[in-house]
């Protein structure tokens, strides 16, 4: 009996989180936009991402700034490569919350941490 709990306590452990990345497969919409701790002058609703089950995204952004790519989901980490520009190196944000409603991101730009969280879109 010992065994049997034993075995089953870490199939649910090993099975919770294993697929994590499947919360981010969807449409993402910014809501809020910080960098070093305060709001950016910028419309977040022009930033939001598209996660594909094929390991694709499309990023769109302000001023009409847009990327594709592949994506991959890591020990709390997305590492993303934009495929529509030669010679692009993978960039690494910290995924802080992923539920199946909200998502938030803790990056460096420009020597600046800025923070993002967006919303599923439905």
């Amino acid at each position: 009996m010992r065994l049997l709990t034993l075995s089953l306590l870490l199939l649910l452990a090993s099975s919770c989180g294993e697929r994590e990345d499947l919360l981010l497969l969807g449409s993402w919409q910014a809501v809020s936009v910080l960098e070093a701790g305060d709001s950016l002058r910028l419309d977040p609703t022009e930033v939001g991402f598209d996660f594909a089950a094929n390991n694709r995204y499309n990023f769109r952004s302000t001023l009409r700034y847009t990327e594709a790519g592949t994506w991959r989901y890591a020990d709390g980490f997305l590492f993303a490569r934009d495929t529509t520009r030669p010679a692009n190196e993978e960039r690494v944000v910290a995924v802080e919350q992923l539920t199946a409603d909200s998502l938030a991101i803790r990056m460096l730009a420009d020597g600046k941490e800025r923070e993002l969280l967006f919303l599923r879109e439905r």
